[in-house]
């Protein structure tokens, strides 16, 4: 019973093996066994089944999921996986060592990676699928890493104290950050390499409680139950939490702006947007925004009820994947997929029937095939007038686009063939796009892979390893430099372009764009956030609101928008604020493809870009005549990839914790995650076909539309917790794995039990970079009580660990009975 009345009830068989999970007298969970006690059949919340056969050896050698997907699955004879068949792709591999080390990974085309170990089964060096190495090593006393060495022989360095913990961080290409340390380990500064001081200080719980920076301030508050409550920036404004009686967020407060959020049911959210107290009479409906999302059992987006109360429907296949979304005046969308799982078709525009897909009129089809290793090969588009187009991908043995062949009818001015060269590290070093010759191998890097040279643009950085200014020459033509202005974050405050024109950006404490501004043109944009998706954006003119631009997410794909300004039909009729209703169909990317109106109608579709982004045609160049008239340039949402917002005056994309540059698909700055982002901290992603970044940390293969998180990670999306959030998320992912749930027994809580299995998650980086700190006083009695409980009811104590640990927690966690997992433990 949980401390809100929740009940859980657990389902044993005769023999006392779990059954079934109840909640709210609703299954959470069945599980069926075979004759020897396997499990054999799991059932999940909507009655989807998964199947497993077993070996003789009791491993899993076949599983099955709803909707068709299946693996196979091969063992070597220490029970080490050694063969991979999933379904539509081709066989993966898997070889060790004599100690279990992963030694060699083969893809479904082919491709091997290799692995290399040295004392303490420590991996010192990677090959990737082209050949290039990669060295990793280590301080001989802790076993930590130190150092990681790229192809091209460059190093990034951790520097450590006695006590383990990094005092100095240099990145590849010699920028310094430096920190230091309270008694209890907790980090009290950060430096720069311009010599930018943060201070953090913290509370006797531990909890921060104020980062003072060169431009102020900034301070937390929290409740009684610990929660944030409260940030207060140095210029003012505030960000404020209220929780309702079981923990979850139902106000957050932005400066002047407030999003409430209401709970009627355990299967529903209503979102209500509340417009500026001082501009209420102004604003286009008299009210605030209400937004209603209906989930299913299992968390999946069912519906959403729009201000205006037009309603989007989402169907789902036996897998729990969407097949349609329609709305109740005649837009739809139909997705298929297949076996494995991937999206291969959709079809959208108007449906005037709702008993048969034979009344799809569709304005847009698009489909989509995959290579034997599940890469994006071809993508084929059709659209209104007759226009379609098709794109080929050739790719490396990395993975990376070098081709793509681009024909049909649908092709535009300066679109067309597409051709990528990449250097031992994975960036960009050749690209060619339709009539766009962006840059030629030569020597357009400096130290730490900052771009120097790309084509005849030349990129400066400060000593912080932030792009300063951008200078473009042209024969003729005297040079025409861009400036950027950053704060001690990394955080871009002001941008200059060649013609003078000054553009300033404001954020709020979690780092989100809250403003940006050019006092030249007397125009300005305000953001209103719902955790990290923008959910509304105004913009006023001459200090007068010109328009509200509603948005609503679900994950980071963009499903549908409001877009409302004043308007005036005739010169004799008074303006008047008027709404339209758009709804999004995006791509693999969560980039929009096209835009319609409720009633199925295409109203817009960008312009045509280059792999990485770089515009090659402009969204209004559709390059056919609209005799409907419904084409509306003004529905433009702006985003580019998942989390990436465009701005017409840089050219630029706003990415969250970064600046991305679609001419080069590079970062104005380094990862803030430094390593733990990736190894490439400037590139955006491997293959923009198949990962997104929409935070601008780390890349993620997980389509837009799947990101779901469970409704603690959810809230502290909406606080502006990103990493808090994804930590959360790791633990449902591991929850639902083991297919377990969070129990509290003998007053203890433990984040997972199974009837084999009882597990904590850990989800901290000390567990790798400062094992002495980790293993303090309390977390050394947690580890031995879980083990003692797990040894008295006879199951195995488990400890997952999302980032890593380092040996010296490993052996102690091993010397007392319990076992270590890494990731998701595949």
């Amino acid at each position: 019973m949980s401390p809100q009345g929740e009940e859980t009830r657990l389902a044993y068989t005769a023999q006392g093996l779990l059954s079934g999970i109840f909640r709210q007298d609703e299954r959470r969970l069945g599980i069926e066994y075979d004759h020897h006690n396997r499990p054999e059949t799991l059932t999940d919340v909507m009655g989807r089944e998964h199947h497993t056969e077993y070996s003789g050896h009791d491993l899993p050698v076949k599983m099955r999921g709803p909707g068709g997907q299946s693996v196979r699955l091969q063992w070597q004879q220490h029970h080490k996986l050694s063969g991979l068949e999933r379904a539509e792709t081709g066989a993966e591999g898997f070889r060790y060592d004599r100690h279990g080390n992963l030694l060699a990974y083969t893809d479904g085309n082919g491709v091997v990676w290799t692995m290399e170990y040295g004392p303490f089964d420590l991996p010192v060096a990677r090959t990737d699928g082209e050949g290039h190495r990669w060295q990793y090593r280590y301080d001989k006393d802790t076993l930590q890493l130190t150092e990681v060495i790229n192809p091209q022989g460059e190093s990034y360095r951790y520097i450590l104290d006695n006590c383990g913990r990094v005092t100095e961080e240099r990145d590849w290409g010699g920028v310094v950050w430096r920190y230091r340390y309270d008694a209890d380990g907790l980090c009290t500064a950060r430096v720069n390499g311009l010599e930018e001081t943060i201070l953090y200080s913290r509370d006797a719980a531990g909890r921060l409680a104020e980062v003072i920076t060169p431009e102020g301030k900034t301070q937390y508050a929290y409740d009684k139950s610990g929660r944030l409550t409260g940030i207060f920036s140095p210029d003012g404004t505030s960000q404020r939490t209220g929780y309702d009686e079981r923990g979850r967020v139902n106000v957050t407060t932005q400066g002047r702006r407030a999003i409430e959020y209401h709970y009627p049911d355990e299967h529903t959210v209503i979102r209500c947007i509340l417009p500026p107290e001082d501009e209420r009479d102004r604003h286009p409906d008299e009210s605030l925004l209400k937004t209603t999302y209906r989930y299913n059992a299992a968390g999946e987006l069912t519906e959403v009820i729009l201000p205006g109360d037009e309603t989007l429907t989402f169907s789902r296949d036996e897998a729990g994947r969407e097949v349609l979304r329609h709305s109740n005046r005649g837009f739809a969308c139909e997705q298929g997929w297949n076996a494995a799982g991937q999206p291969v078709s959709q079809r959208a525009g108007f449906f005037p029937e709702e008993t048969t897909w034979g009344g799809l009129l569709p304005s847009l089809v698009r489909e989509y095939r995959y290579d034997s290793a599940g890469n994006v090969s071809a993508v084929t588009s059709r659209e209104d007038y007759g226009r379609e187009t098709r794109r080929e991908y050739r790719l490396d043995r990395n993975g990376q686009v070098t081709a793509v062949t681009a024909s049909g009818t649908g092709l535009g001015y300066g679109e067309g063939d597409e051709s990528y060269g990449y250097d031992s590290c994975g960036y960009l070093k050749a690209q060619s796009a339709g009539r766009h010759r962006i840059s030629e191998e030569t020597d357009q890097y400096a130290g730490g892979h900052r771009l120097k040279q790309a084509g005849n643009t030349q990129y400066d950085y400060d000593a912080a390893g932030r792009m300063v200014s951008r200078t473009r020459h042209r024969d003729g033509y005297r040079p025409e430099t861009e400036r950027f202005r950053w704060d001690s974050r990394d955080q871009l405050t002001g941008y200059c372009s060649a013609q003078g024109e000054q553009w300033e950006y404001r954020h709020d404490a979690s780092g989100r764009r809250t403003e940006k501004r050019c006092d030249r043109k007397k125009i300005r944009f305000t953001y209103l956030w719902d955790g990290d998706s923008i959910a509304e954006i105004r913009e006023y003119r001459d200090d007068k609101l010109y328009s509200v631009r509603h948005l609503v997410f679900n994950g980071f794909e963009l499903i549908s928008q409001q877009f409302s300004r004043v308007r005036q039909a005739h010169p004799s009729v008074a303006p008047q604020w008027v709404t339209r209703t758009n709804h999004a169909v995006s791509d693999l990317t969560g980039r929009p493809l096209m835009l319609f109106n409720s009633e199925g109608k295409t109203v817009w579709r960008p312009g045509q870009t280059s792999l990485w982004g770089l515009a090659l045609s402009l969204p209004a160049d559709t390059g056919y005549p609209d005799p409907r008239g419904e084409w509306d340039p003004e529905a433009d949402p702006g985003l580019l990839y998942a989390g990436q917002w465009q701005d017409a005056e840089s050219g630029l994309c706003y990415n969250r914790f970064r600046y991305y540059e679609p001419e080069t698909g590079m970062y104005l700055v380094s990862d803030p995650l430094g390593l733990q982002g990736g190894e490439q901290t400037y590139r955006y992603v491997p293959n923009p076909l198949g990962y997104i970044d929409p935070l601008g940390l780390a890349k993620t293969s997980v389509p837009a539309e799947k990101i779901s998180l469970s409704d603690k990670a959810r809230d502290l999306f909406r606080q502006g917790k990103v990493r808090e959030a994804l930590d959360v998320h790791y633990e449902d992912l591991v929850r639902r794995k083991l297919g377990g749930i969070s129990q509290e027994i003998a007053g203890r809580e433990y984040d997972v039990v199974t009837d084999k299995i009882i597990a904590q998650v850990k989800r901290t980086y000390s567990s790798i970079d400062n094992p002495k700190n980790f293993l303090s006083k309390s977390t050394r009695t947690q580890i031995k009580k879980t083990i003692e409980l797990a040894e008295e009811q006879g199951k195995e104590a488990q400890f997952w660990f999302k980032y890593g640990v380092s040996p010296k927690v490993r052996e102690y966690i091993e010397s007392k009975g319990g076992k270590v997992i890494l990731g998701m433990g595949n």
